[in-house]
């Protein structure tokens, strides 16, 4: 096998680094794409999924539809609201 050359070397260690940076910042993008939930009081007292769920998969003009599948805990993803 060849003797790779310093210069091919630090190309391919600035090229990892690039990929780490991206892979990175997409990875925390992902996780800090969830909206904190409101300060509304039923918010404030929600601790289980099927207590979102009871909302959030009915069609109601007032509150929206989850765009995703349901998760094991809404608050992984969500800012909880803070309780008063």
């Amino acid at each position: 096998m060849a003797k790779k050359n310093p210069g091919q070397r630090n190309f391919f260690r600035f090229m990892t680094l690039i990929g780490v940076v991206v892979i990175g910042g997409l990875g925390y993008s992902f996780l800090v794409a969830a909206p904190k939930l409101s300060d509304q009081e039923f918010h404030k007292n929600t601790s289980s999924v099927e207590t979102c769920l009871k909302c959030h998969v009915q069609f109601s003009e007032e509150i929206p539809i989850m765009p995703h599948r349901p998760m094991g805990s809404c608050t992984f993803c969500h800012r909880p609201a803070e309780k008063t």
